[in-house]
Parts: C-alpha cells; structure tokens; sequence
C-alpha cells in the first residue's frame, strides 16, 4: 500500500456517482465492465479488475459512509496500467487484513493487493479519503 496520489492519468476520467446502498455495488461493476471493455483491455484482466473494484466499492458502502452518502468511482488510464479510485467521506485509514481461511469478511484489501499491480490511498482536501488500485492489462 502506498500513501499518496494514484499515477498521472493520462486520459480523462470517467466518473460514476453512487449513493451508499448495496446495489452500488454492481452498479460500479456494470460501470467498469463497460469502461474497460471500451478500452481494450483483456477479457481475463477485465474479470480480475472487476473484482478489485467490487472490493474497493464493497469497502466504502460498508466501512466508509452512512447509508445514502455519497460514494464516487473514477476510472482512467495511466502510464502504469488502468486505475480504479473509489471515494468515500471517511477518513479512516484502510489496511489489508493479512488472508486466512477462517475470516467470512476483511479480506477484501487483502484480494485487491494481490491482484492489483499497486494500490494505495490519500485523504482528501475537503474531507474523506481515495483508495485507488492501478490495474493489469493483461493476465501472466
């Protein structure tokens, strides 16, 4: 995990503006699948990124708003790979929970740091935070 901005994008963002509710969710992963699609990316590398959006989002309706507050997901591409931020009004720090078999929740970060090629957070100027992923293009 890194604390600091996201690489430079290289394009314009697309921006999704969400209400914190469980159907953001695939909400967000709809978004995604289209975006990333659009851009080209490989099929498999699309299933491993909606993944980790799904778990960035899942982390900010459950663990970073009230219910009906207001979550964003920005997607760009940088010099580094696509990248996926999601941003909530909380200022907790995220951690990746260390992976164990007999935890049912808080493995999410844990997922998104093995799948991704980086990801990281910053807190925002006006309140809340940025947790943002920088995704492969291709699957090895």
């Amino acid at each position: 995990m890194i604390i600091a901005p996201p690489p430079t994008a290289v394009t314009d963002p697309s921006t999704l503006l969400l209400t914190s509710a469980p159907q953001a969710i695939k909400a967000a992963r709809d978004f995604a699948r289209g975006w990333l699609e659009a851009k080209g990316v490989e099929r498999a590398a699309v299933e491993v990124a909606l993944l980790v959006v799904t778990e960035l989002v899942t982390n900010a309706y459950k663990h970073g708003s009230a219910p009906g507050e207001a979550i964003s997901v920005r997607l760009y591409l940088s010099a580094g790979g696509p990248v996926a931020e999601v941003r909530d009004g909380s200022d907790a720090e995220p951690r990746a929970l260390p992976l164990t078999l007999d935890r049912f929740s808080g493995r999410g970060l844990a997922i998104v740091s093995e799948l991704a090629a980086a990801w990281g957070f910053w807190r925002l100027a006006f309140g809340g935070k940025a947790v943002y992923a920088v995704m492969r293009e291709a699957t090895a």
